[in-house]
Order: C-alpha cells, then sequence, then structure tokens
C-alpha cells in the first residue's frame, strides 16, 4: 500500500484442489493437496512473491497448510497457523466415521515443520466448536472471521503491512462478507473462489474496498479449478 499512513493489504487465497475437490471418493479425514493443487499452491506463491507479504496466516486443516507451506518457501516466510480461519464447524454433514477433532499438534507439525501454532491447537487436535444445522455453521464461521479481522486490525493495520490469508471457500467467503459489513450469504456464492484464486481487500482511514476477486491470471486456464 503506498500514501496511506495506515492501513492494510489482505490477500485471500483459497487453498489449492483437494483430493475432495475433485471428487474423490474416499475415507480421508483431512483430504490433501492433488498434484494440480500443488502445482497451483506453487503458481499462487509466485504471485504472492511480488506484494511482499510481512506474515503469512493459514487454516488448520491440511489443505491449507500444504498450500501456505508452499507460498511460504518462496516467499520466506513461516505459515501462522489461524485456527478460526478453518472451514467451518458444520458437524452435522460430517459421517460419523470422521474424525472431527482437527489434525493434532504433531500432525500438522509432520507437514509443516516450521509452522508457528498457537496454545489452541494440542495433542489431542484444534476443534472445540461444533455447528449442527447449516444456519449454526454460517454464524460460526462469521463469528470466527470476526475474531480474525480483530487480531489482523490489531497488528498490521497501524503498520501499513501486506498479509496474506490461505483459507477456504466458505470461510473466505464470509471473511469477505465480514469485513465489507454484509450478511453472508447461505450458499456462499457471493464472492466464490477457485482453487487458489486471489482476491484483494484494502483497508484504510477512507474506506474499506474489495480491490479485486478471485483472480486466476497466474494460473493456465487447465489448471483452473
Amino acid at each position: 500500500m503506498l500514501g496511506l499512513e495506515e492501513g492494510m493489504d489482505m490477500y485471500l487465497i483459497r487453498h489449492g484442489q483437494s483430493t475432495s475437490n475433485r471428487g474423490d471418493e474416499n475415507n480421508i479425514d483431512f483430504p490433501p493437496l492433488t498434484d494440480l493443487g500443488h502445482k497451483q499452491a506453487g503458481l499462487a506463491a509466485e504471485a504472492i512473491k511480488n506484494i511482499n507479504p510481512v506474515k503469512i496466516y493459514c487454516s488448520p486443516m491440511l489443505r491449507a497448510i500444504q498450500t501456505a507451506k508452499k507460498i511460504g518457501d518462496q516467499v520466506k516466510l513461516v505459515p501462522h497457523v489461524i485456527v478460526e480461519l478453518h472451514e467451518g464447524g458444520e458437524t452435522y454433514s460430517l459421517p460419523t466415521a470422521k474424525r472431527m477433532d482437527g489434525l493434532t499438534r504433531s500432525e500438522i507439525l509432520e507437514f509443516c515443520p516450521n509452522a508457528v501454532l498457537g496454545e489452541n491447537v494440542t495433542d489431542e487436535g484444534w476443534r472445540s466448536q461444533e455447528a449442527h444445522t447449516k444456519e449454526e455453521g454460517i454464524r460460526l464461521i462469521q463469528r470466527n472471521m470476526e475474531k480474525v479481522m480483530g487480531f489482523l486490525l490489531e497488528n498490521h493495520y497501524k503498520q501499513n503491512d501486506n498479509v496474506a490469508i490461505i483459507t477456504h471457500g466458505r470461510s473466505g467467503s464470509i471473511l469477505i462478507s465480514t469485513i465489507l459489513g454484509m450478511p453472508p450469504d447461505r450458499d456462499y456464492a457471493r464472492f466464490g473462489q477457485n482453487n487458489c484464486g486471489i482476491s484483494l481487500i484494502r483497508i484504510s482511514s477512507e474506506m474499506t474496498r474489495l480491490v479485486f476477486l478471485n483472480r486466476t491470471d497466474h494460473l493456465p486456464t487447465e489448471y483452473v479449478t
């Protein structure tokens, strides 16, 4: 950001394609990136490198951690995990056999040894919130996004920082709605994002605006999913 005494540029990146995005039918609790997802993340890393972020934040879910690690390696920053950036707490949609505790501290560090984790990521996992209907899930994500915004403003607004945030389709859409003061839409379609699509929200003393949404011009057409 140029010419502003205070403000913040937030670059939102949806994670790369996961096996569940591809439509795989499997029983993996924490779907990883596909080969294409890793390629998307590498190209997003090249794009993000040019904006010189001071921090990279990501969801504690595996697909977001893998994407954040790829970007972090490129820009020489370690990923900071923010639990509230996760996809949602909608345990009503999960089969009974699915794990609902989230990746453990050791599991995250196995995939990303340099990740910075808070005390709320434990050896038992990180998930402590649940929602039992879609409406509860939306409200939960919205509350979480309000917490994320408070944290980011407190730590980056006065410094006029650029930050990169790797999250998910649902939580990313609701984060944008929350920042713009709009109610979240039930189907998360208002601010839809492709895998490794990049959006920019600029916050200043004068205004808060969505500069661009879901930019994918860093990806070849055949890589856009």
